[in-house]
């Protein structure tokens, strides 16, 4: 990450259209390969979990509602985006589950391509990385055990994820996960000298970005 100067911010979020987000988690990759910061939390439901989905996530509707909803977040998301560009796998999903609470922000730099925008995008897709090197899974399980990160995906949610919330479908392992795919591509010969702007356009984020900018 030798030509970054901002940081990468890994994002998952657990929920549906209907409950709204019930557990975030964002892990931090900053400028000098340090994974530094790690935070996430159950959010109490806009509807009640079905049974399904408590089965996927392991949340279920009494524990969450004991939780501040997600609206009590937004504003640290919101700092985030100030010092950093949003990244997660299959970026679209996580990126509408934010703009389903809050469509714009106030202004915030464009990583990117320089100026300032007012959207949590644009977004690098680690789903999308991992296709570019050989990966055929859309799942993020599949992508992390073909690019060798899972040992130090296991390490790592020992030290940072809550007991009980170290395994798939819980958001901040999620967010580790595709954190660390990001990581690993980046240390790759044909990505190490890279530029953020060039490694968001390999997203598919072009030159206007991938929402409307100012």
């Amino acid at each position: 990450m030798k030509n970054f100067s901002a940081s990468i911010f890994a994002i998952d979020f657990e929920g549906s259209k209907k409950s709204g987000v019930v557990e975030f988690g964002v892990a931090e990759l900053a400028p000098d390969g340090r994974i530094c910061l790690a935070e996430t939390s159950i959010c109490s439901p806009k509807a009640a979990l079905s049974a399904r989905e408590s089965s996927i996530t392991g949340i279920d509707s009494a524990e969450a509602s004991s939780f501040a909803p997600f609206e009590a977040h937004l504003q640290f998301f919101a700092t985030l985006r100030l010092r950093g560009v949003f990244a997660a796998h299959n970026a679209a999903v996580e990126d509408n589950f934010l703009r389903s609470y809050a469509p714009v922000l106030g202004f915030v730099p464009n990583f990117f391509s320089g100026g300032r925008c007012n959207t949590w995008a644009p977004w690098l897709d680690s789903l999308v990385l991992s296709r570019l090197v050989g990966v055929d899974s859309p799942k993020l399980s599949s992508a992390a055990e073909a690019l060798g990160v899972l040992e130090e995906l296991q390490v790592l949610s020992c030290n940072l994820c809550p007991e009980g919330r170290r395994k798939w479908h819980c958001a901040l392992y999620d967010a580790i996960a595709s954190l660390l795919i990001i990581k690993k591509i980046l240390s790759m010969p044909e990505f190490e000298n890279i530029s953020l702007s060039s490694l968001g356009a390999l997203c598919g984020i072009k030159e206007s970005g991938q929402a409307s900018f100012l």
